[in-house]
């Protein structure tokens, strides 16, 4: 008992703590260390080093409960601008004539409300006015915290300009920090041989590099994604937190199928649209660190329960299923409408969405007779049992009990047979949860003015429900009222749970589909973490913020923050769903980028190229090369698979879903399914530099041009005269 109201009071008297920033607890956060080569020289000089990065000066602060107002330096890099002049042990107490004023306000409590008033936001602003005069930062520190020998020293950091009023967009500086970031990220792949540090962080530095829209690095892209159709998930999957590579993973196919129409993703996005609905949590539409069978079959074994649904992983999961959607593809339609209702239930008046959603009513039912209906799952413990609740015999009602202090009238159980999901847990034992989908908007929701807490949610709730569904009224109040939350949420930013810095993307991204000018405020709230964040050698640091779960000093290093602000920083090119290319509704007809005018081929050159193409498809089939994959047909409302080309020079296509066949001379295809077979034949033989050429001529014809490009890219320099001959 002792022990119970101690923890009481240290959490009710923490809870009165105003905050602002970061949440210290003694010498925690500091003395933590990030990870990462680009900070290790921190950490070996000192044997700690979680500290606030100053900008491009080379230096890391701490700021102490004696000096609030002020940045006590802790590190500074050898070689970097302030190298020599700045110290361990001096406090800057100003810059460029101008004294810091504003204390720091420690601790968790308000979170979204404080901000980052106070040393940080203010020596933002007096750095970018050195960056948009001659870089001259003209610090005013006390030499080893001496307030007498109060000086001003000159840290000479590159004039990169200041950020343009409407930025990032029409912003010079924008544009060039964005591509510089852009290309740490792939240097930084190419040193590491990938990108370390979980599925979140490799997931968004190859978003990252694929916003990019001069498509500069798309090479790399291609090879990162060039593994991912052999992927198959598996909702028996218990290795680690799985449930979170199910989003991650189906966003970046998704984004890349969209712009690439690349179809060897298609097996790995069906098993990825399977997983994701036997993994889903039914009581409330999340998932949790792992998937829910698992976490059943751990019960029923006599295990722990395991963490809970998130509403977080189940918003990721939804971006990924609108892509789907966008792309026309399949996009595990039950989970699909499930998270939708899971986050119309549980959105706030202010757009904001709690750690995890909110729970339908459910129980734990034990059958009077265990070989009775609905009979167990052919798939096992934790899968849906088919028959549901009609013909279910005697049974009672092992939880909720009255004693329960979560008890809610069963009636339900009795009453709403029909409409009830039932879940085997194992011999007579069975999971009932009831159907309790609210209400759809039939107007635009009041925003109360409030910020959203940990404002990723409600960010990628905003993406999810936008993104495939351009026509979708009711969707889009939804959407509407989070993405409104996170542009009024500025001050959210470094609050988020255990990644941090995923709420920073996400939040961040959210806010960019709100009305322009709320984004322009939100932009200007978190342009002192653009400055502050941003290390001498250009990258993103990971820095403390108020949640005391942050664990991105551990997984991210200076990539996973880098991949942050050039995310941020790509709305401006809306090449991705994400980051704000226009919506098709989910006919999957996006929206493309600019594409180049098409060439018109060289007289004489079509037959030659017909007879290659069927040459070499028939090469296929007699090799036995000619490998099951789906491609759109023009005479097909479904994706279909080449079977077999004829003696004759016939092409037998076969549904990918069925038996039904159907046979057609090349000459009935039109240009754009002679383009499908070329890139089938480019997929199938990735090495032959012949077959990317045809592939890119065919695209061309058929005016696709940027990916015709693409292919032309592959097949190389050697083939590029050969190339221009084809055409006039």
């Amino acid at each position: 008992m002792t022990n119970l109201v101690f923890r009481f009071l240290t959490l009710w008297s923490f809870s009165l703590i105003p905050a602002h920033a970061v949440n210290e607890k003694g010498d925690w956060p500091w003395n933590l260390k990030l990870n990462g080569h680009h900070d290790a020289e921190v950490a070996e000089a000192l044997g700690t080093g979680w500290f606030l990065n100053v900008g491009p000066t080379g230096i890391r602060a701490r700021i102490t409960h004696e000096h609030p107002e002020y940045l006590t330096v802790k590190y500074v890099f050898k070689k970097s601008p302030a190298a020599g002049i700045v110290n361990i042990g001096d406090i800057i107490v100003g810059a460029n004539g101008k004294k810091l004023t504003v204390p720091h306000t420690f601790g968790r409590g308000s979170r979204g409300r404080g901000g980052w008033a106070g040393p940080m936001e203010d020596m933002a602003k007096l750095i970018e006015d050195s960056q948009g005069k001659d870089g001259k930062l003209e610090l005013i520190i006390w030499p080893g915290g001496e307030k007498s020998a109060e000086k001003t020293v000159t840290v000479p950091i590159e004039a990169v300009g200041r950020f343009s009023p409407t930025w990032p967009f029409d912003c010079p500086r924008s544009e060039k920090l964005a591509a510089s970031l852009r290309d740490f990220l792939e240097e930084e792949y190419k040193r590491e041989g990938g990108f370390k540090g979980g599925t979140h962080v490799h997931t968004s530095a190859t978003l990252a590099l694929l916003a990019d829209g001069s498509g500069k690095h798309d090479r790399l892209v291609a090879q990162i994604m060039s593994e991912y159709g052999s992927r198959r998930y598996d909702p028996q999957n218990s290795n680690g937190f799985p449930a979170w590579g199910f989003g991650h993973d189906g966003i970046l196919m998704g984004e890349w199928y969209l712009l690439k129409k690349d179809r060897s993703l298609l097996p790995a996005i069906e098993s990825l649209n399977a997983c994701l609905v036997a993994s889903q949590t039914p009581e409330s539409g999340g998932y949790s660190h792992k998937p829910y069978p698992t976490i059943q079959q751990r019960i029923v074994a006599g295990g722990p329960k395991g963490y809970g649904a998130m509403a977080l992983p189940g918003g990721l999961a939804m971006v990924a299923m609108s892509l789907f959607k966008e792309a026309g593809l399949e996009h595990a339609d039950p989970a699909y409408q499930r998270v939708h209702q899971a986050f119309l239930g549980s959105v706030g008046t202010n757009g904001s969405i709690d750690y995890g959603f909110k729970e339908w009513d459910h129980a734990v039912i034990v059958l009077d007779d265990a070989k009775g209906s609905p009979k167990n799952s052919p798939k096992g413990v934790g899968y849906l049992c088919e028959e549901g609740m009609a013909g279910i015999g005697g049974y009672k009602i092992e939880w909720p009990t009255k004693a329960d202090p979560r008890y809610r009238p069963t009636d339900w159980l009795r009453t709403e047979t029909e409409t009830n999901h039932v879940y085997d847990f194992g011999g007579a034992k069975r999971i009932v949860v009831r159907t309790m989908a609210p209400k759809e908007p039939t107007s635009p929701f009041k925003y109360d003015g409030r910020p959203a807490d940990h404002y990723a949610r409600s960010g990628v709730g905003a993406l999810a429900h936008s993104i495939g569904n351009k026509d979708n009224k009711s969707w889009g109040y939804l959407s509407d009222l989070m993405a409104t939350a996170c542009a009024n949420s500025p001050n959210s930013l470094l609050d988020g749970h255990a990644s941090t810095h995923m709420h920073v993307l996400w939040g961040s991204l959210g806010a960019a589909m709100a009305e322009r000018e709320e984004f322009q405020k939100y932009m200007e709230g978190i342009k002192w973490w653009f400055i502050m964040a941003q290390a001498h050698d250009g990258s993103y640091v990971v820095m403390p913020g108020r949640d005391y779960a942050s664990t991105d000093h551990v997984y991210g290093g200076r990539v996973f923050p880098s991949a942050c602000a050039a995310m941020i920083l790509s709305v401006k090119d809306k090449r991705l769903q994400i980051t704000g290319a226009p919506r098709g509704g989910g006919s999957g007809e996006a929206a493309a980028a600019p594409q180049r005018a098409a060439r018109k081929l060289a007289g004489g050159k079509d037959a030659l190229l017909n007879d290659y193409l069927l040459q070499a498809l028939a090469a296929l089939g007699v090799s036995g090369e000619l490998k099951p994959q789906a491609i759109k047909l023009s005479k097909a409302s479904a994706p279909v698979m080449l079977e077999k080309i004829g003696s004759d020079g016939s092409l037998v296509f076969r549904a990918m879903s069925s038996e039904k066949r159907g046979t057609f001379a090349f000459a009935e295809l039109a240009p754009i399914d002679r383009a499908e077979l070329s890139a089938l034949l480019a997929r199938l033989k990735p090495e032959d530099g012949e077959a990317q050429v045809m592939a890119g001529v065919y695209l061309e014809i058929a005016g696709k041009t940027a990916e015709a490009d693409s292919h032309y890219e592959k097949a190389g320099e050697d083939f590029a005269e050969i190339i221009g001959k084809l055409f006039e």
